[in-house]
């Protein structure tokens, strides 16, 4: 369309604006298709994450990786810090490639605690 007048130059511009509007509302559409989509296959894979066959391998592994990977009888000599005894304790042994010390010592708190504590406990008696 050739503009001649002011008033064909608005319209036109008015136009071009309505174009790009349709496109940016159809691709907000299509994105929040998506995030539903997504949000769905979040939820089943949830589910699926939180079933009961899952949480006993992963208690499973998590009991099994401790095991490996921390001492049988790593007694709290007196004095001995809870960050000491494990550090002496996980540095020991071989733990999965990419996993650090203080990594793990982290990820396994509750469980060094209770452990820490029960020997330091044998060790007052």
């Amino acid at each position: 369309m050739e503009i001649k007048t002011c008033e064909q130059y608005v319209l036109a511009q008015l136009f071009d604006q309505q174009d790009e509007n349709d496109m940016l509302n159809r691709e907000l559409k299509h994105r929040d298709e998506r995030i539903d989509e997504l949000a769905g296959l979040m939820k089943t894979i949830e589910a699926v994450h939180d079933s009961p066959m899952q949480e006993a391998i992963r208690k499973a592994g998590r009991d099994a990786l401790m095991s490996h990977c921390t001492g049988y009888a790593c007694e709290v000599t007196d004095g001995e810090t809870f960050e000491d005894w494990c550090l002496e304790n996980v540095r020991k042994y071989y733990l999965p490639e990419g996993i650090s010390v203080l990594a793990f010592i982290k990820e396994f708190e509750p469980e060094l605690r209770a452990k820490y504590d029960k020997q330091a406990a044998e060790a007052r008696e």
